[in-house]
């Protein structure tokens, strides 16, 4: 047996050299990357929120850097004043319609009796028929007086003592609104040089690379279909139900509905249960019947509210190569762990989930490739025969 040489020697305290120095530049990539992951957290919102923005309009963007010769600063600057207009403009509307429309009803309750109103609905003796099918049922639990009564009272303590975090809150979305335009013309213009030092990074072959990229715009580009297309939807049907029930001015309420729609939290409920208090007023107002009042309660807890389900994974799919079921899924997981921006970034994990094992079986050869060696064990040899 030869004796390993200085050249030998040489060559493995290379390589245990080369190995440390691997091991020290991961463990200083993965703490940078931590670190900045830390940083980074609390705008981590907004950044996404610009991403998606970007990369839907960015067409436009391109269009009309082109008109300007490729001066792309006054492009990314006329597309924010554009985006802040379109996005402002309608909230501010809708925001002084619904203030507009919680003091209508205000003033309503406070020139009637309300007291009166309350006391007219006697649920009791309304579903008195029910003790037929269940003898211990007990209707006087559900007597709205007691329960409306101390929530309008508490109404006041409760501004009271969250007025602070509605302040709080209302800055931090101003905020978080600059902090999106911000990232958003970054991404406008330096968003294809990031995306050339991705793909540069990336391990993968570029054609690959380009099929991720495909899938992020194909699912921003269904995302913001779907929001369009669910908002008209839920208006339309919320418009309809205000017509029949014979709310005034259902046109203009179903536009609203629209957009509330497209508002976390809010949704087209902020336009039909105030409507349906407004009916079940007039209605003890006028001594006369409930149904219309009871109409518009169902109309929205079985029509409005369920159109959102069933339009917006329809209009999602076409984007994707993504079974409806399974989109469904991804929106609403995608919201209960991310918020809002989950509605995008649930649909994406399982969107380039779907196009990572493509690429992966790509990589893999056919079950009877000549590259796949079957094991074969004989069983007449080796110890265990003996």
């Amino acid at each position: 047996m030869s004796q390993p040489g200085p050249g030998d020697s040489f060559g493995s305290a290379r390589l245990v050299q080369r190995r440390m120095a691997i091991i020290a530049f991961a463990a200083l990539a993965i703490l940078l990357l931590w670190a900045t992951a830390k940083i980074l957290a609390p705008y981590i919102t907004p950044i996404i929120l610009a991403g998606i923005l970007a990369t839907f309009t960015h067409p436009m963007y391109r269009r009309l850097r082109g008109r300007l010769h490729g001066r792309k600063g006054l492009a990314a600057l006329i597309m924010l004043l554009g985006i802040t207009l379109v996005l402002v403009i309608p909230a501010f509307l809708l925001t002084l319609m619904l203030i507009n429309q919680a003091t209508g009803l205000l003033r309503l309750l406070e020139t009637t009796n309300f007291q009166k109103i309350v006391a007219s609905l006697n649920v009791s003796e309304k579903l008195s028929w029910i003790h037929r099918f269940a003898p211990g049922f007990d209707a006087s639990l559900l007597q709205p007086g007691p329960l409306m009564v101390r929530v309008l009272r508490e109404i006041p303590g409760f501004i009271a003592a969250h007025g602070t975090d509605f302040v709080t809150g209302f800055a931090g979305m101003v905020v978080g609104f600059f902090m999106m335009l911000i990232a958003t013309y970054f991404f406008y213009t330096e968003g294809e040089w990031i995306a050339e030092e991705l793909m540069l990074l990336s391990p993968l072959p570029d054609q690959y690379d380009r099929e991720i990229f495909a899938q992020f715009r194909g699912v921003v580009d269904a995302t913001f279909r779907g929001q369009i297309l669910t908002a008209l939807a839920q208006g339309a049907v919320t418009g309809v139900g205000l017509a029949v029930a014979g709310v005034p001015a259902p046109i203009l309420w179903a536009a609203v509905a629209a957009l509330a729609s497209l508002i976390p939290m809010v949704g087209a409920a902020g336009v039909w249960v105030p409507a349906t208090i407004y009916l079940f007023a007039a209605a003890s107002m006028r001594g006369g019947s409930y149904g219309w009042a009871i109409f518009m309660l169902l109309w929205g807890i079985l029509a409005i509210s369920t159109v959102d389900n069933l339009i917006r994974p329809w209009a999602m799919k076409a984007g994707m190569n993504m079974q409806a079921i399974v989109l469904f899924f991804a929106i609403l997981g995608g919201i209960s762990a991310f918020g809002f921006v989950g509605i995008l970034i649930g649909p994406l994990v399982f969107a380039l989930l779907v196009t990572v094992v493509g690429i992966y079986k790509t990589f893999l050869p056919p079950v009877d490739s000549p590259e796949i060696v079957p094991l074969e064990v004989p069983l007449e040899s080796g110890p265990i025969a003996d």
